[in-house]
This record gives C-alpha cells, structure tokens and sequence, in this order.
C-alpha cells in the first residue's frame, strides 16, 4: 500500500512539475513576451505564414536552449515531421518568442522539449486556407 502511496505522489509531482510549461501562437509579441494577435487557428497569407510561439514557465525556463519538434499532422495522433528546431534561451527569464514560418495551410502539432528531449508541453495550430 505504502509503494502504491509513493508512487502515486511521485506522479502527481511530475506533472505538476511540468504543468508550469505553457506555449501560445500569436501574430506577433512585445519585448516583455505579450502575445498579440493570440489563437490557436490563423490565416494562410499564400506565401508563408509566420507565427510567434512563446514558450512561458512562471517559475522561469530554467534552460540554455529549447528544442522545437513540428509535426504536420493528420490526426490528433498521426502526423510526419515538419521542422525540427531549437532557440537559445536565457536560462532566468520567464518566457522564450521564436518566430516559425508555415509555408502550406494544415494542422500542426508543436512539441517542446529540453535539450534531454525531455517533454516540456505541446500545442496544436491550425493554418487555414479558408479565410474566417
């Protein structure tokens, strides 16, 4: 009963470890991280679209580099890589802007990881080609 105890608290501590890890999508942002234009769904222009991700942890990135896995997917469960990126980040501060061009409309998953490939969070973005 205890182990059943002890390991039950020790998955709870994980993912309330990793719960501080948010990503958002926005057209642009300031200089102190602040999403503008936020959304989980954009327009394609015809071109390429670019979008800001921001990676945010209330507790600080606490990392050297973040590894950006972008899946174009399917399903909510099957897709084929898109891009496999990183940013160097200040490890002190709250939150990290990298800029990302999508050159297609489609769904996309976005996976971001330390540089252990540790799972951080993960977000969802829809590129349209049918304006809203």
């Amino acid at each position: 009963m205890r182990k059943i105890f002890v390991l039950m608290l020790l998955t709870v501590c994980f993912f309330t470890s990793r719960a501080s890890w948010d990503v958002l999508f926005c057209t642009n942002s300031d200089s102190l991280g602040n999403c503008k234009g936020k959304g989980e769904t954009f327009n394609w222009n015809g071109d390429k679209t670019p979008i800001e991700l921001i990676v945010l942890n209330k507790d600080g990135l606490g990392l050297e580099k973040i590894r950006y896995m972008i899946f174009n997917m399917k399903t909510d469960r099957e897709g084929k890589l898109y891009a496999d990126l990183s940013l160097t980040t200040r490890p002190k501060s709250l939150f990290a802007v990298k800029k990302i061009y999508f050159y297609k409309p489609g769904y996309y998953k976005v996976d971001v990881l330390d540089v252990n490939n540790n799972f951080l969070t993960t977000g969802f973005i829809t590129i349209s080609d049918r304006p809203e």
